[in-house]
């Protein structure tokens, strides 16, 4: 074999040069041709080595790449600079604890190395080690001061930790000095967004890509704020032109198919690029979770299952960013993971934050109950919506001179007084106040300011929702109510779920990250003044036949679920002259389930879709159902007390989950319990049994008709009083200075 020839220095500074000329030309397979004789060498030459690395690295070959960085290291151990190098391959491959090796043998050459500090601290953050990283920043932010990127590195993990006002500062003092960085006012943007301060995120984003337009993270960020503040066109314009400036950037892809899946009609393009990123990045937890939306939305049970076995895989691992966990509730998963999914998640979201907020002091502790308790109600919703479709009434009937009522409106457009529900609920309130716009700091400062004494959550984790307020303390006590039927997994920051024993028995208390207000007939409230139009649809009208026997369920479309459609099916083919009556959400989904219902072996055509209307004309045509058959494991909520409002007769399937349980609570609120089931066995049998028995159902809907505004259920004078003896339990064990604990509402007599 002929030795590799030694070549003279002369020859070295040849070869050198026509690789830096290769390099200059992006010829990286040429640069490794021109300097593998001097990298082989009995005694290599390191720039050759240096060189030859890096072109490896340009042609994805990290494997090679590692290699030549490791002779280098044995070649030159005194370097700092190799093993930087060196750390920085290990941690693109994912050796993160290799990388840490090698960056502390740089720091114990040269400890005054700001680079292996500040690579220290993106391993660290690879890791997963925010706390960590942010020592290792900030390190190499006091050894090189008028560099920007260690600064700007800190304020990412410091949000990561959830200290989002601690990298504002950071932010904000990195921009005024450096006015000319556009990833320094990206940063800015993102911590702006963290704090939901939208408009002042939307500036930043505006200014970063001014300054540099070809920033595809600052438009994919921008896209996701415009989104949020409801400027859905923006958004999507936005987060195009970041897909058009790079086709590979995964995280533009994912905020593209974001964007489209958002809103009130999710768009099936978005699927096609929530798939191209999950293609870069097998492990995008965002991206898994919005697949799982639209799964369920266009009842794509394959898909589903899917895309739901690799998230469960991922949470598992830790991995729960970008999870909405409102979507969860109606999937099959127990009550114990739901609690550890959604605790995790707001641990990630909210959890640093809350072991940071000073709790309110007890300034009441031993102090007599005031004349008039301050309660704030917090929801997006006061307009036309289910919400305040069910709470108005109870709004209403507020005893006035025991509690005093406020509602802070956190819609970012709220409606004007052309809405009706708007102007009973102007009304119905001490004041209402739009603080929608307002950052999540000065929401916080403005409930404080206003002294409440107990605040209720109307959103949980469903879209409007300002979960992090509550992290940070806007009263002494806080209650989540109604718009979340789970955990809302922030022990410490919201005290009290409102329930009731059937939708949260005491064997079940271990779901649940709150204490439970236990009311005594139904959790739910419902208003009496539900109107409904006089005049009833024909069923030509409607669309359907006029002897068939009608099943019904206009529950929302993704509630639906295949083992729920599947005995639908099972009970159409056992009952010829039958139809389903389903809400048309999506021209997709209504496509999906006739072919489901075709696979089943039954008529596509005897499923009627029926049009959203408005709500007195929908009530007016549920006297044309015969039977109201609910879902699992998310039952009719709002649209089951809707039924039995109307006289409809509703058969629910009971789970294990506070979501799957609401029918149940629901019936026995109104008298009916022998319409629960306990199993989808039972749940057939019972649809089967009676269908086949007109003149029970008529007797149950008569006997729904009757006493309407008798039953708990319906009675909301009734309920507000329950309430209001929550409220008045709870205070009164703040001011004997105890923690919040299970209250059990006794009922009236």
């Amino acid at each position: 074999m002929t030795a590799v020839p030694q070549p003279s220095l002369d020859s070295a500074a040849a070869a050198l040069a026509r690789a830096a000329q290769a390099w200059q030309a992006g010829a990286w397979g040429e640069v490794v041709a021109v300097l593998t004789p001097w990298a082989d060498a009995h005694q290599p030459l390191p720039d050759a080595l240096l060189l030859a690395a890096m072109a490896h690295l340009r042609q994805g070959q990290t494997e090679q790449a590692l290699a030549r960085q490791r002779q280098l290291v044995q070649l030159q151990p005194a370097s700092a600079a190799a093993w930087i190098n060196l750390a920085s391959t290990q941690a693109a491959i994912g050796l993160t604890e290799e990388a840490l090796a090698s960056l502390d043998q740089a720091l114990t050459l040269d400890p005054m190395q700001p680079a292996a500090h500040f690579n220290r601290g993106n391993v660290l953050m690879q890791r997963g080690d925010a706390a960590a990283a942010c020592d290792s920043y900030r390190r190499a932010a006091e050894l090189a001061p008028d560099r920007a990127d260690p600064r700007c590195n800190l304020a990412m993990a410091l949000n990561a930790l959830g200290r989002h006002d601690d990298a504002l500062a950071i932010m904000r003092d990195v921009v005024e000095r450096h006015p000319g960085l556009a990833v320094g006012w990206n940063m800015l943007g993102m911590t702006w967004h963290r704090l939901q301060a939208d408009r002042e995120a939307l500036e930043a984003y505006q200014q970063a890509v001014r300054i540099d337009p070809t920033l595809v993270d600052a438009w994919s960020n921008g896209a996701q704020v415009l989104a949020r503040l409801e400027r859905r066109d923006e958004a999507l314009t936005w987060a195009r032109h970041g897909v058009q400036l790079n086709a590979e950037h995964a995280a533009a892809l994912r905020t593209l198919g974001v964007v489209l899946a958002g809103g009130k009609t999710p768009q099936l393009e978005a699927r096609q690029w929530l798939d191209n990123a999950l293609g870069h990045d097998p492990r995008d937890a965002i991206a898994l979770s919005n697949l799982v939306n639209l799964d369920t939305i266009y009842c794509d049970w394959t898909a589903l299952d899917a895309h739901l076995a690799q998230l469960r895989t991922l949470w598992t691992e830790g991995e729960i960013e970008g999870l909405e966990l409102w979507r969860l509730l109606s999937l099959p998963i127990p009550g114990d993971e739901l609690r550890a999914v959604t605790e995790a998640t707001c641990a990630r979201r909210f959890g640093r934050a809350a072991s940071r907020s000073v709790a309110l002091p007890n300034r009441h502790r031993g102090q007599p109950r005031p004349a008039r308790l301050r309660i704030g109600y917090f929801s997006s919703d006061f307009r036309q919506h289910a919400t305040s479709v069910l709470m108005a009434g109870m709004f209403e009937c507020h005893d006035r001179a025991r509690f005093e009522t406020v509602a802070y409106c956190l819609a970012q457009n709220p409606p004007d007084q052309s809405d009706a529900m708007r102007r009973r609920l102007l009304a119905a309130f001490d004041r209402l106040q739009a603080v929608g716009h307002l950052p999540e700091a000065d929401l916080v400062r403005l409930a404080r300011e206003q002294d409440l004494h107990i605040a209720v959550d109307l959103n949980g984790h469903t879209a409007g929702g300002r979960m992090g307020i509550f992290v940070s303390r806007v009263a002494p006590i806080q209650v989540h109510y109604l718009a979340y039927a789970g955990t809302l997994g922030m022990p410490g920051s919201i005290d009290y779920l409102v329930a009731d024993p059937v939708v949260a028995p005491p064997d079940a208390r271990s779901h649940f990250s709150e204490k439970l207000i236990q009311l005594p007939d139904s959790y739910q409230v419902n208003d009496r003044l539900r109107l409904v139009d006089p005049r009833v649809p024909s069923r030509a009208e409607l669309g359907l036949p006029a002897d068939a026997f009608v099943f019904c369920c206009f529950n929302n479309n993704y509630k639906i679920r295949r083992d729920v459609f599947a005995i639908w099916m099972s009970v159409l083919s056992e009952r010829p002259g039958s139809v389903l009556w389903l809400l048309a959400d999506h021209d997709e989904t209504v496509r999906r389930l006739r072919l489901a219902a075709s696979g089943h072996g039954i008529d596509p055509n005897r499923l009627v879709f029926a049009e959203r209307t408005a709500l007195p004309q929908h009530l007016a045509r549920h006297a044309q159902a015969d039977l109201f058959i609910d879902t699992w494991p998310y039952n009719a909520h709002t649209t089951a007390s809707d039924a039995l409002w109307t006289g409809l007769p509703v058969v629910t399937c009971a789970g294990q989950t506070y979501a799957s349980r609401v029918g149940a609570s629901l019936l026995r609120a109104c008298g009916l319990p022998q319409l629960i089931t306990h199993d989808p066995r039972a749940y057939r049998h019972k649809l089967l049994e009676l269908s086949a028995a007109p003149q029970s159902l008529q007797a149950i809907r008569r006997q729904l008709l009757d006493t309407r505004l008798t039953v708990p259920l319906f009675d909301t004078e009734r309920f507000t009083r329950h309430l209001e003896r929550a409220y008045d339990m709870a205070w009164e064990r703040h001011t004997q200075g105890l923690p919040p604990d299970h209250l059990t509402v006794a009922p009236l007599a």
